[in-house]
């Protein structure tokens, strides 16, 4: 942990010291690569200027562009939750599933009745990824609460990045592992996990999309293996790399790229 306290004391250096609106930059980001994860096709480039000019792709499904501008929602809404320092709650949860999901969810009818996964609601079936079949349903509320009692009850306590980040990713686990909703896990899962962050002010970890073999490799070993350590070390390794990228970003030279209407810039 030593290498990275060197390695987070440049990066908010640099921050301080820059002009540039790097929390827009990196929250783009953060949809990009997320989206990416549960399958949008939308660039880098695209989804930027999707986000700050409102210029859609060309020959690309609605679907990701909508799945773009919710996620910046949600994530603007995460990151006020933990600017303020506003203790979670299931309600908080299911809005945070409601603004991921808001345009491209729907109104779903199960056996046990109906639910809209627009609206954030809890799943009331049986859901699958891959190998992996989740809890059965009915125990999702409670599941939830307990999650949320844990993390409100330790948030204030952990201290110092280790900690934080530890917290953060055990709860990122925990909320996929119950996967509480019919669509939108991983990306309610990685907002939760950027709202303790966010409650601290550290960075907020980015998983790559060319990792996403191993972002589920490690999600499946964990449980298979029971040893939240394996999820950890990967997503600590997924943090350095994003932290060693973004110093590199800060430190050259910015390669600009001016936006159509409001004269926005792009920094790749």
């Amino acid at each position: 942990m030593k290498e990275f306290e060197t390695i987070l004391n440049t990066y908010f250096k640099l921050i301080k010291d820059d002009t540039f609106d790097f929390e827009k930059f990196n929250q783009f980001s953060i949809v990009y690569h997320s989206n990416s994860i549960e399958g949008s096709t939308l660039t880098k480039e695209e989804t930027f200027l999707l986000l700050a000019e409102h210029l859609t792709p060309k020959n690309k499904p609605l679907e990701y562009s909508l799945m773009a501008v919710d996620h910046l929602e949600a994530l603007k809404y995460v990151v006020d939750l933990g600017k303020n320092s506003i203790k979670l709650s299931s309600d908080i949860i299911k809005n945070i599933a409601a603004l991921v999901m808001k345009n491209t969810g729907s109104e779903i009818s199960a056996m046990a009745g109906n639910f809209d996964s627009s609206k954030g609601d809890f799943r009331k079936l049986t859901v699958r990824a891959g190998t992996s079949t989740f809890i059965d349903y009915k125990k999702v509320p409670e599941r939830v609460s307990l999650l949320v009692a844990y993390i409100n009850k330790n948030i204030d306590s952990v201290n110092g990045f280790k900690e934080v980040n530890e917290l953060a990713f055990d709860a990122h686990y925990q909320l996929v592992s119950i996967h509480p909703f019919a669509d939108g896990n991983g990306r309610v899962s990685r907002l939760l996990m950027n709202y303790i962050q966010q409650y601290h002010k550290l960075p907020l970890s980015i998983i790559y999309k060319e990792s996403k073999q191993e972002y589920f490799d490690a999600l499946i070993n964990t449980r298979k293996k029971k040893d939240i350590a394996i999820f950890r070390k990967y997503m600590f390794a997924q943090t350095k790399t994003f932290l060693l990228e973004q110093i590199k970003i800060l430190e050259k030279k910015p390669n600009f790229i001016k936006g159509k209407n409001r004269g926005m810039s792009f920094l790749f």
